[in-house]
């Protein structure tokens, strides 16, 4: 009967919490730990001992009287951004490893007793990161109450180091949690406060292993980007008319951009942050967060502009029949000549847990395939089509790039062809979580490539060497060939462009009848090579491997 008794009274405590906004919980923490000291009057000029409104409009996106605080534009309280929230700084206490009090901004609080503890410091973070409301319920007290009394997981273990001081700065997504076995995804707008126009040469993406993805969107214009309401929000308030991609990752990954190229970026741009995390744990909740690095120059700098694009079709539909269902999906400009060239530099593919193969093709004038330039299935050789054997990783898609930066003409643009099958008990279509299924891709590219000094393509290179194909091609660990040519008794060398021999042991790949030999170029330094053959009948074939 006890049990019986406990169980009872912990449902009227839920149901007593959840009777509170958020807001009125974050109050009485604060009229709790801080209200006994700022007072009307207290050196700091900020007083918590008010009625509840008055509370609230003293924090709410007011600017500190703490000089330092005030100099990084931070506010009292950010709303959307407890990180840029002088208050969540002074009762940190450690929960964020990346959030420490510098000179001049005092000590921590509450002063002259234990710090708070870590449930009542995540749920002012939390009130924060929703959006600093008045009348809201959308922080689950439960769901933090059991990730620290029941020994949930983060994410990221630790914050990985910012750019250096003046090459850039750092994004702090999150956290939101996760009951074990769900899903999410949410939006958040960031404005940079970047005070002049910029350009962008790298941005590094950190999420955690569970992570679906994590997007880096660009409001197109900075005073629209300020209008939006801050805080995490869902689908149903995201501006996909008035956004742009900056970048799109499924993992962990560093985009650092060719030299001589960069993303322009006006002052004060704002940003739209997109993550979708799954908590594959069936018995821990976890902390959501991400981390993104974003590295800058002086505009002008660069010579040449990269455009980043995401495409999404949702008009397929996947029957449960068990068998490969496939769909092509058509992208084209028609603002362009048909003479026009635009120059890609990367391309990638994102589909949820039934995709087994994602292709894009240049699309020829008459509308039907080109040349194959992306092969999702084809993660040995990055992208690169004509792998050995074909196997569609969807968590973890390949991303192609071409050094020498690819032409394709967008009057006539891109196909891209996704293979799905459906082994559930109903039919599949477009949707946002795991359950559902996509069809997108992603590219970078140049509108001119004058000035950049590129290095020779591969496509590029005399007829007498088109006998042999190589991928990858640009390589980084190994690459693969394969001939035309009778290849019995032929003797291989790869030299560099001096003639010098750097290698002269080839293997033949997987067993003596396959036509395929692979190089093992891990020790090369980054450069153009020639790898050689003399046939047994005395004539000769070369092509040229670029290493990166």
């Amino acid at each position: 009967m006890k049990r019986l008794f406990v169980v009872i009274l912990a449902v009227f405590s839920s149901a007593a919490l959840y009777s509170q906004t958020t807001w009125e919980m974050t109050y009485n923490v604060i009229q709790t730990n801080c209200g006994g000291c700022h007072i009307s009057g207290h050196e700091s000029g900020l007083d918590l001992s008010g009625t509840i409104d008055a509370v609230y409009d003293n924090l709410y996106n007011v600017n500190p009287t703490n000089a330092v605080s005030l100099a990084k534009g931070y506010k009292r309280v950010q709303p959307g951004d407890p990180y840029k929230s002088f208050i969540f700084t002074k009762i940190n206490n450690s929960l964020a490893l990346d959030v420490n009090l510098e000179a001049g901004e005092g000590i921590a609080c509450p002063q002259g007793t234990d710090p708070m503890n870590n449930k009542d410091i995540e749920l002012i973070r939390q009130w924060i990161i929703y959006g600093a409301l008045e009348s809201d319920t959308l922080v689950d007290i439960a769901l933090i109450a059991d990730f620290y009394d029941n020994d949930g997981f983060q994410s990221i273990e630790s914050p990985p180091a910012p750019p250096p001081p003046g090459e850039g700065f750092q994004v702090h997504f999150g956290p939101y949690f996760l009951w074990p076995e769900t899903e999410h995804e949410y939006w958040l707008k960031f404005p940079t406060n970047i005070p002049e126009d910029v350009e962008v040469t790298r941005v590094e993406t950190f999420m955690g292993e569970y992570s679906h993805h994590f997007i880096t969107y660009k409001y197109t214009n900075a005073a629209i980007g300020a209008a939006a309401a801050p805080g995490l929000h869902d689908l149903a308030a995201i501006d996909v008319f008035n956004t742009v991609l900056v970048s799109a990752n499924q993992n962990s990954f560093d985009l650092v951009l060719p030299p001589n190229t960069a993303l322009f970026w006006e002052a004060n741009a704002v940003l739209d942050l997109n993550s979708h995390y799954l908590n594959y744990a069936t018995e821990k909740s976890e902390a959501c967060e991400a981390y993104v690095n974003i590295y800058t120059q002086p505009s002008g700098t660069a010579v040449q502009q990269m455009i980043p694009v995401l495409l999404s079709d949702d008009g397929f539909y996947i029957p449960n029949d068990g068998v490969p269902y496939t769909h092509d999906a058509v992208a084209y400009d028609n603002s362009y000549d048909p003479d026009e060239e635009i120059f890609i530099w990367s391309m990638t593919s994102h589909t949820h847990r039934h995709g087994t193969d994602f292709n894009i093709y240049a699309r020829n004038p008459d509308g039907s395939k080109g040349e194959q330039l992306f092969d999702g299935a084809c993660g040995a050789t990055e992208g690169v089509p004509g792998c050995l054997d074909e196997i569609y990783d969807y968590r973890h898609p390949p991303v192609r790039f071409w050094e020498s930066m690819k032409p394709i003409k967008p009057k006539y643009g891109l196909i891209y062809q996704t293979t799905w099958v459906n082994e559930e008990d109903h039919d599949l279509f477009f949707g946002l979580t795991s359950e559902d299924e996509m069809q997108v891709m992603w590219y970078l590219f140049l509108e001119d490539t004058t000035g950049l000094n590129l290095p020779v393509a591969i496509n590029d290179i005399p007829e007498n060497e088109s006998a042999i194909k190589i991928f990858p091609n640009p390589a980084h660990d190994v690459v693969y060939f394969n001939a035309d040519i009778d290849l019995s008794g032929s003797l291989f060398t790869i030299t560099d462009l001096t003639g010098k021999i750097i290698k002269e042991e080839i293997t033949r790949y997987s067993n003596s009848n396959s036509k395929y030999y692979q190089i093992d170029i891990s020790g090369f330094t980054p450069g153009i090579y020639l790898i050689n053959i003399m046939q047994s009948n005395g004539e000769n074939a070369s092509a040229k491997i670029i290493i990166q």
